[in-house]
């Protein structure tokens, strides 16, 4: 998950943080919307745009995807 993220902000992996807030470090919608669709790609059902796009943050959406705690899965989830 992480890795898609920095390559759709065209940052590196390290500037990911779980705490910090996606959009306002750059990620638009469209990019969001990628995102999800990649996702969805790949069977991660719990890519929804709206429940990402409501909590910006690579924790809130490893929670929202995974279900894990937020410190837990944002190194494995892909």
């Amino acid at each position: 998950m992480t890795a898609d993220i920095a390559e759709a902000m065209g940052v590196g992996v390290d500037e990911i943080r779980a705490d910090v807030n996606l959009r306002d470090a750059g990620l638009d919608s469209i990019r969001l919307m990628s995102l999800v669709e990649k996702w969805r790609a790949e069977g991660i059902e719990g890519a929804d745009f709206v429940t990402l796009a409501t909590e910006p943050t690579v924790g809130a959406w490893a929670t929202a995807i995974t279900g894990e705690d937020a410190q837990s899965g944002v190194e494995t989830v892909h």
